[in-house]
């Protein structure tokens, strides 16, 4: 509170974790400062439901709760936009994709709350929402700016904010054991604020860092992470959470640099290590997350931990790999053949003006990938095959394996002179022979709703959104989270920094080139984004496709393996001609070869 309140103090910029009381401390500042004198505050939200929630149910409550805030409640002046007090003091809340809202008042007092959300980078043909925030207070001399936010990615606002300030704080806490004040860090990987593993100490010296430890990685038993604890940088002491909670009460703010004369934007950052609520701050179920996190090999989930946990940015390194290391994941087994351990067989099959790419995958249930099979394929007469016919041996065993799932694109794309749609046939053929196993899919690269997959019912019944039985679904696809799997598991960030996934032993460069036919890039608007580099991406896209279908977000994921196996299906001319919604999988399962 006090550098908000310092007059030289213009800005102030909170990098924090998540579920730290963040945003309850904002809440007291506006609380603070409308109750003081006559004041004018613009809170600004990444969306319009989130805005109303926080004025309805956040602030709102707060005045009429406190019984020394109550005195300023005007009942007829609380609405969903807007709360005016008795004192003259008014709070506004707008949200960042609306223009209007943040340019319509001069204000004292504004407040960034998230502003690493997508809301606060939707593009108009004015400034960004945070310089349209901030200037509302132009024409006040003693204005307060306050940005808060978890980060996301380097490139994100709050990251940005953060380290263009003249001074950031640390909280540093004494040590149990020889008394050293330090910043807490997960590691001195994960500490970007510190690339070199060294801090200034309040004395000016600089001292190494200090992390979470425990024995056992991530192989670690129950027993192994109970023990761990918080290892000193200088005496290299572990403390337990109960002596790293007493030494956060014992703490202080420390710069991490000299101060300067005069600091118009001050900057702070913590992270959940600190955290005394609960047991949100506790070491072994901190540790117990991380390896949680690291076994899904999802760097959607390991972003998760860092961004909420950790308040780091995500550096997520998809630099394209050398063409000789893609060819090197080749395996033994030779094409069309199946490890023993697959669960589902699943295809993506990428839509040209003159044909089709294909590639079939292998999955186990622990998520290993392997490409069993690709190709192009010219004729309708050949997906039909491959998706209804074709078995694969599996490896060692007199047993073969069909495809279980399988996605088919319905956009179209851009020749070299026009542009060209198929998606009038696919749908007609998917209506014809989809036979509940191929399925239309469409990709979703802005996507905002956390989905990966979801579903559109195309064929309704008149009047009514009752889907028509056999009638075509549309599966909707986040294009870019199955990019970035499968290049997280091309370069080995999955736990253990093992690679899982595999090329079959014959997987050539005409494969292997259309993986690096993207990348994946800065833009201007500030965002990462995946653009096409070189034109063959086909049987990149077609991957995509296979992997979404083996995705726990399509209809409950891989199939769970039955003891024994059900009976052969029935020849593909006696199969019905009706593509249903959710089909059983007895055409995935181990056949034994007549």
């Amino acid at each position: 509170m006090n550098q908000v309140l310092d007059e030289d103090t213009e800005t102030i910029v909170f990098c924090k974790s998540a579920q730290i009381a963040g945003t309850q401390g904002m809440i007291n500042i506006i609380g603070f400062f409308a109750t003081q004198e006559s004041c004018s505050i613009l809170l600004v939200l990444a969306d319009q439901d989130t805005a109303e929630f926080m004025n309805t149910r956040r602030i709102q409550d707060m005045f009429k709760s406190s019984l020394h805030l109550e005195q300023y409640v005007m009942p007829e002046f609380f609405n969903k936009g807007e709360i005016t007090l008795a004192n003259g003091s008014y709070v506004f809340v707008a949200w960042a994709s609306s223009v209007a809202k943040l340019a319509s008042r001069p204000m004292r007092i504004v407040i960034f709350d998230e502003v690493d959300k997508p809301g606060y980078y939707v593009v108009t043909k004015e400034a960004d929402p945070i310089t349209l925030g901030m200037q509302r207070t132009e024409a006040k001399f003693s204005r307060k700016i306050l940005i808060l936010s978890t980060p996301t990615i380097e490139e994100g606002n709050i990251w940005k904010e953060l380290n263009s300030c003249d001074v950031i704080y640390d909280w540093h806490v004494p040590c149990p054991f020889c008394g050293v004040k330090q910043p807490l860090r997960w590691s001195r990987e994960h500490s970007m604020d510190f690339r070199d593993g060294y801090y200034r100490a309040d004395d000016d010296t600089m001292r190494p860092l200090g992390q979470v430890v425990w024995q056992g990685g991530l192989k670690a038993t129950p027993e192994q992470i109970e023990e761990a604890g918080y290892q000193c940088g200088c005496c290299a002491e572990i403390w337990s959470t109960l002596q790293k909670n007493q030494a956060v009460e014992r703490g202080e703010m420390v710069s991490r640099f000299k101060l300067p004369r005069i600091a118009r934007k001050v900057g702070y950052h913590v992270n959940r290590i600190y955290s005394l609520l609960g047991k949100s701050g506790d070491i072994p179920k901190l540790v117990r997350e991380w390896i949680r996190v690291n076994e899904a090999s999802d760097p959607l989930k390991l972003q998760g931990f860092i961004n909420n946990t950790l308040a780091e940015p995500f550096v997520q390194k998809l630099d394209a790999p050398a063409e000789k290391d893609l060819l090197a994941l080749r395996c033994d087994l030779p094409p069309a053949v199946v490890p023993q351990n697959t669960i589902a067989l699943t295809c993506g099959i990428d839509v040209q003006q003159l044909g089709f790419y294909a590639t079939v995958w292998a999955f186990s249930r622990t998520r290993e990938a392997w490409l069993v099979h690709y190709a192009f394929l010219p004729q309708w007469e050949d997906v039909q095959e491959l998706i209804h016919e074709a078995e694969f041996q599996v490896d060692g065993r007199e047993q073969t394996v069909r495809i279980w799932r399988a996605a088919i694109d319905t956009g179209g794309g851009r020749g070299e002179s026009e542009i060209w749609s198929r998606t009038a046939e696919i749908y007609e053929w998917l209506r014809l022979h989809g036979r509940r196993i191929a399925w239309g899919i469409k990709g979703m690269s802005t996507n905002s709703t956390g989905a990966r997959v979801k579903h559109s019912v195309l064929d309704k019944l008149p009047g009514s959104n009752r889907p028509i039985p056999g009638g075509i679904v549309l599966w909707l696809i986040d294009t870019d989270y199955f990019k970035d799997m499968i290049y997280w598991q091309l370069q080995g960030q999955g736990a253990a920094n093992q690679h899982k996934i595999h090329f079959h032993s014959e997987t050539a460069t005409d494969f292997t080139s259309s993986l690096l036919a993207e990348e994946k890039k800065l833009t201007k608007k500030g965002t990462i984004e995946w653009v096409q580099v070189h034109r063959n991406n086909h049987y990149f896209d077609a991957s995509v496709y296979a992997w979404a279908c083996a995705d726990p977000q399509w209809a409950g994921g891989l199939p769970i393996p039955r003891k024994t196996p059900r009976r052969t299906p029935p020849p593909l001319s006696q199969q019905p001609k009706t593509s249903g919604f959710f089909g059983d999988y007895a055409d995935n399962l181990f056949k034994k070869r007549r």
